[in-house]
């Protein structure tokens, strides 16, 4: 039996759901909290994410990760909606906006730049990696 499992943003502001069982969560802001646990659930499939908020450079995490088959969200930009859905994932989104901004509503947000400008994965995962000040270990 599938039931749905209500996201709880009062506890966590991304977490990962393997059936009913919390593998991941964290109350970091930001896309790296996501890229973590995608890294470190690297060859699981099926998986249930809950995450704040999903832009485009969140969706594109999601699908390049292989292992999320749904996402939960309270905020989705439009093209990170169409996105996971060309790419057959489920995503259930309070609601749809234009697109990810900064705090101050000033600009879109550096992730959703990085994500809106390239078309090639590994140009967009190196983009990521440098916003998010990650070094590659080897």
């Amino acid at each position: 039996q599938v039931f749905m499992l209500t996201p709880d943003f009062s506890k966590y502001s991304l977490a990962l759901f393997h059936g009913d069982d919390l593998i991941y969560s964290s109350d970091t802001k930001g896309l790296r909290p996501l890229f973590d646990c995608t890294q470190q659930y690297r060859g699981e499939s099926g998986l249930i994410l809950h995450d704040k908020v999903i832009g485009l450079a969140a969706a594109k995490l999601v699908v390049y990760s292989g292992i999320i088959r749904e996402v939960m969200t309270m905020v989705a930009s439009r093209p990170a909606k169409n996105f996971l859905e060309e790419h057959g994932i489920i995503i259930r989104a309070s609601n749809i906006v234009a697109n990810i901004m900064t705090k101050d509503r000033s600009a879109v947000c550096p992730g959703e730049v990085i994500a809106l400008s390239t078309e090639v994965p590994s140009e967009f995962i190196c983009g990521i990696k440098s916003m998010l000040n990650i070094q590659d270990e080897n």
